[in-house]
């Protein structure tokens, strides 16, 4: 269980408390909320919510968090940015992975055994299989790639749990704009004109169309 945890800033303490840890585990599908742990982030953190890329094996996925920045969101601000970050950080947004790593490893295994046989042809399409799919992983886990998944994730389980979708879509590109400012960037990269584009597109997704992971 997480413990409610404390920042510091020009003098005064701030907490992170309990019940809005809660509030954001809540916000994942119930086979999430044990794998996820919101975390107190360093002094040297220079970015609002932070985390690091979940491996295929790796069972947690850590986030951390400066209180004091993350009380100039809105909660529902808040929930959108958490969401993207579980989606950006974790493999929700990219379940693909494990597929394409699963043909890899095949593609390479089959490599071994042609080679072994003597079967150039074999070898070849094996060698190939394996490329492939080690490509098509790298195109998958380029910046631009995830950061968009991962808008669509934090805008599809914010409309899940009863969020009006034009207003998700709002909540989320606020807190982008604020995160931007308060990360001492200006938001108005390539990038992030990318991102606001995709906003739009996002606002006008069916509902079939949602990822329920």
């Amino acid at each position: 269980m997480n413990s409610e945890y404390y920042g510091y800033d020009n003098g005064y303490d701030y907490v992170l408390e309990q019940a809005e840890i809660d509030r954001l585990l809540d916000l994942l599908p119930a086979s999430m909320r044990e794998s996820v742990k919101i975390l107190p982030a360093s002094e040297r953190q220079t970015v609002v919510i932070k985390g690091r890329r979940q491996l295929p094996w790796e069972r947690q996925l850590r986030l951390f968090i400066k209180p004091y920045e993350w009380r100039q969101f809105t909660p529902l601000q808040r929930a959108g940015l958490f969401l993207h970050k579980v989606g950006y950080y974790s493999r929700a947004a990219s379940r693909q992975i494990d597929f394409y790593l699963a043909i890899a490893a095949l593609g390479g295994l089959s490599l071994i055994f042609e080679v072994v046989q003597q079967d150039p042809v074999g070898a070849t399409v094996s060698g190939g299989l394996s490329g492939l799919a080690l490509w098509q992983l790298r195109r998958d886990q380029t910046d631009d790639r995830r950061l968009l998944a991962a808008d669509a994730y934090a805008v599809d389980r914010l409309v899940l749990r009863g969020v009006p979708r034009l207003q998700a879509v709002e909540a989320l590109g606020q807190a982008l704009h604020l995160e931007a400012r308060l990360e001492g960037r200006s938001g108005n990269d390539l990038l992030d004109m990318l991102r606001y584009q995709n906003l739009k597109r996002l606002a006008q997704r069916p509902a079939e169309d949602i990822v329920l992971s």
